[in-house]
């Protein structure tokens, strides 16, 4: 069965004071794409993963810290994530993001 997804901002509302995420695709050892709902000033605190990843952007303003360096994302905006850096994001207004992992990948 295949759901059809027409509205992200329906799909995934923001809630004030949290953040949501949604999974939309998930292929085991390889690409994991998940929908993001973030309420002005919350954080994914800093970590690191062992394989590369973006964000993009989609609606609101995000900053995105790779390696101590902060970027700032309007809609449309993607920060690459690259393996074994630290990054975090946090959100400058409530926000709808996607993170796209390339778990496959390890460069």
């Amino acid at each position: 069965m295949t759901t059809v997804i027409t509205n992200l901002s329906e799909t995934l509302p923001i809630s004030q004071g949290a953040i949501a995420s949604r999974p939309l695709i998930d292929l085991p050892n390889d690409l994991k794409l998940v929908f993001f709902a973030m309420d002005a000033g919350q954080e994914i605190s800093a970590h690191t993963t062992p394989f590369p990843a973006t964000v993009l952007c989609v609606a609101g303003a995000l900053e995105v810290m790779v390696d101590g360096l902060w970027s700032k994302l309007a809609p449309g905006d993607r920060k690459d994530l690259p393996k074994g850096l630290p990054h975090g994001v946090k959100a400058v207004e409530p926000s709808h993001w996607l993170l796209t992992m390339l778990r496959g990948q390890k460069g």
